[in-house]
């Protein structure tokens, strides 16, 4: 099936000026799909606004990125048509989207709030999720504090916070003392940082199968609306060098009470958990099945066709 190129002015509408490189170079990674992937925009009450990609048709998906990253992560899963309808979200300040203001220390309740008022001004009482990394952690609050509105759980490659999970060295150095140091002497982006930087969670050789969505990286990469966004939430998360912040550490006994029907895909080779993490989670989740696939922390980028099987036998099931 040949793509629709979506209009530019779906992309560019209201865009500021920062963001219009991300914009361009999403506009080319959707242009480039096989299917029909659409650019719209949702206004939240106090009037921020959110952007999101959204393909197919069905019951909703609401897919939620990771922390430093868009929408566009998700377009190699958008191309495999599963009978559902995909939102990929841009989370606050990433992608195309709006920034978002949160107090220091309440970002687990800032998170529900703005996923509750997302599903409001979409008109979708509960829907199924697909999330990954920091997304993922939002996905679990959001079944946890707001379980009405959670059909089900995709979460894709190991979660922070989850029992047995860690922070890669380089960013437990980005959120230590040091941080701004490195920021400064680190290099302006450009496809080999993106396909290096992809290397450390374990998909250097599936990034660059997708040479377009490394642009948007790269775009993205001198957007300071988005520097901005995922160091405030990195720093909210880790502790620098001591890792994860504990008091938002899911404990055994917050798993158990995560009822909605769950679906665990894991690569082998995730750096954020290994697979002892990865079955302990799957064993304390009561409603749980998991799929480990030879992947680092993104295992749709390396088989997008083998983790949509895994996706429409979830739902075909629930």
């Amino acid at each position: 099936m040949s793509a629709r190129n979506p209009e530019s002015a779906a992309f560019q509408r209201g865009v500021p000026g920062p963001k219009a490189a991300t914009a361009a170079a999403q506009e080319a990674l959707v242009s480039s799909a096989s299917v029909e992937i659409r650019s719209d925009w949702v206004e939240l009450p106090g009037g921020s606004r959110v952007h999101y990609l959204n393909s197919g048709s069905g019951e909703p998906l609401i897919l939620l990125h990771g922390s430093g990253n868009s929408s566009a992560d998700w377009v190699p899963l958008m191309e495999q048509q599963i009978g559902r309808r995909y939102f990929a979200v841009d989370r606050p300040g990433y992608g195309l989207s709006e920034a978002f203001d949160f107090e220091p220390g309440r970002i687990r309740p800032a998170s529900v709030d703005f996923i509750a008022a997302l599903l409001d001004a979409m008109d979708i009482e509960a829907a199924d999720f697909i999330s990954s990394s920091g997304g993922s952690v939002m996905a679990l609050w959001m079944a946890l504090d707001r379980p009405e509105r959670v059909k089900s759980l995709a979460l894709m490659g190991a979660t922070p916070l989850l029992p047995g999970t860690r922070v890669p060295l380089p960013l437990r150095l980005m959120t230590s003392f040091v941080g701004p140091l490195l920021s400064r002497a680190m290099p302006d982006p450009s496809p080999q940082s993106v396909v290096k930087m992809m290397g450390v969670m374990g998909e250097e050789e599936s990034i660059v199968r997708y040479p377009s969505l490394i642009d948007v990286y790269v775009a993205s990469g001198s957007d300071l609306t988005a520097a901005e966004a995922s160091g405030r939430e990195l720093a909210a998360l880790i502790r620098g060098f001591r890792g994860f912040r504990p008091e938002l550490s899911f404990r055994n006994e917050d798993l158990q009470q995560v009822l909605q029907p769950t679906i665990l895909v894991w690569g082998d080779h995730d750096p954020v958990g290994g697979l002892d993490s990865a079955r302990l989670v799957d064993r304390l989740l009561p409603h749980s099945e998991l799929y480990v696939l030879p992947a680092g922390h993104v295992p749709w980028w390396g088989d997008p066709e083998q983790v949509a099987r895994l996706l429409g036998g979830f739902y075909a099931r629930l």
